[in-house]
């Protein structure tokens, strides 16, 4: 495949606003009970693409509950990770538990552990020095860097209505790990079944 050349992020502008994004970010957290959507992740060295990944991420903030399913090209769940945040149960294709582990092990291995952030936005603000990067009437975009020595970029890509996430994206030197949210259904229903693997005493 012919290498993907990395997003090109606009030039820094200066919007007038009464809004504060950062604000209302951490507010649209704080109001978020259940998540469903839809992601696309890429991850690039020097711009070229080197992992792809999609699926479907399913969060309930009820018992800190999050499921993750990664799809093959044919829409089928190829493997699952499901969680409290505590313990992390990594499902087969047919939903059989191949391994279990502590979530901070596996979140930690992740290039992009904002994407799992849910309902914890407003720590993830706390631990960065977040500036408005850009701001148009199509997206605003937030850049976040550690508070720590850690030599890392975040960039929030925001939908200018509801200051959610549209995009997140990570870069570390020439690494960069880019995540696309889509169909995103907030404080709907979601089945307790999802989780049941890490329900079960």
């Amino acid at each position: 495949a012919a290498p993907a050349a990395q997003p090109q992020k606009p030039a820094q502008t200066q919007t007038a606003s009464a809004k504060d994004p950062v604000q209302l970010l951490r507010e649209w957290d704080a109001k978020l009970n259940t998540l469903e959507t839809a992601f696309e992740q890429t991850s690039s060295y020097d711009g070229v693409v080197i992992s792809r990944s999609h699926g479907k991420l399913y969060y309930k903030k009820a018992g800190n509950l999050l499921r993750l399913d990664t799809l093959d090209d044919d829409q089928k769940t190829d493997q699952s990770a499901v969680t409290d945040k505590k313990v992390l149960k990594v499902l087969d294709a047919k939903g059989k538990v191949i391994t279990s582990g502590a979530w901070a092990d596996w979140v930690n291995g992740q290039p992009n552990k904002a994407l799992f952030d849910f309902g914890n936005y407003s720590a993830l603000l706390d631990a960065h020095r977040a500036t408005v990067f850009s701001s148009t009437p199509q997206r605003v975009i937030l850049l976040l860097t550690p508070k720590d020595e850690s030599d890392y970029k975040l960039y929030l890509l925001l939908d200018p209505k509801e200051y959610f996430p549209q995009t997140i994206i990570i870069e570390a030197d020439l690494m960069q790990t880019k995540a696309d949210l889509k169909n995103t259904v907030k404080n709907k229903s979601v089945s307790q079944n999802l989780f049941k693997e890490v329900l079960a005493k």
